[in-house]
């Protein structure tokens, strides 16, 4: 390569890198992070998937510590605070509806799922992932522990129904496919979903 198609080369990947942000890495480190584990996610990598030099992550990262901290933290905040935000209207029915079904809302919901297992199973051997697992777990609960007793669970049992209905979110898409797919979700709504949860027929 002759000095002007290098200077061309390396003015191309300074737009790109100044187009890019801290965000972008994140993204694609979760990308990759869904698609081979934790050991996936590798600087030289990312810039490759992202068509930048490796010199770009280094504005935002300190190094690729720093950005597996962050993607957690992205991961962290994605699978509790906002998802909750999201469930946080409508009736408690429709709001245990929302947690049950959210596992097989199509594409997004696969990736997420992939990301979760990716993370799950950097927790095994990463105390730093365990420990956002297991607050991400509790948050989790909390929430549907309380989604429960606003659907008229007994105080008893809303932990009890939660850890059910979490253990269905977390393994459920897998083992629920095919044509009889929507018939057995349909069952393990009325399973789990609290009888006095359900409006009057005359006001459905």
């Amino acid at each position: 390569m002759d000095g002007t198609a290098r200077r061309s080369e390396e003015s191309s990947a300074n737009r790109r890198r100044g187009a890019l942000d801290a965000d972008a890495w994140i993204d694609a480190a979760l990308a990759e992070l869904a698609s081979h584990g934790v050991d996936g996610v590798r600087v030289e990598v990312l810039a490759k998937r992202l068509g930048v030099t490796k010199g770009s992550f280094y504005w935002h990262f300190k190094d690729r510590d720093a950005l597996l901290a962050m993607t957690l933290e992205r991961w962290r905040r994605r699978a509790t605070l906002e998802l909750i935000e999201r469930n946080d209207r409508g009736t408690a029915a429709e709001r245990l509806r929302h947690i049950l079904e959210a596992p097989f809302r199509g594409r997004r919901a696969t990736q997420a799922a992939n990301v979760e297992l990716a993370i799950r199973l950097w927790g095994r051997g990463d105390p730093r992932a365990r420990t956002t697992l297991e607050e991400v777990d509790e948050l989790r609960l909390q929430h549907i522990s309380q989604v429960f007793a606003d659907a008229g669970a007994p105080a008893e049992q809303a932990r009890a129904r939660a850890i059910l209905a979490y253990a269905y979110q977390l393994a459920g898409a897998p083992l629920i496919q095919g044509a009889d797919g929507p018939e057995l979700m349909r069952q393990v709504e009325t399973l789990l979903v609290p009888e006095r949860a359900e409006p009057p027929a005359n006001e459905a």
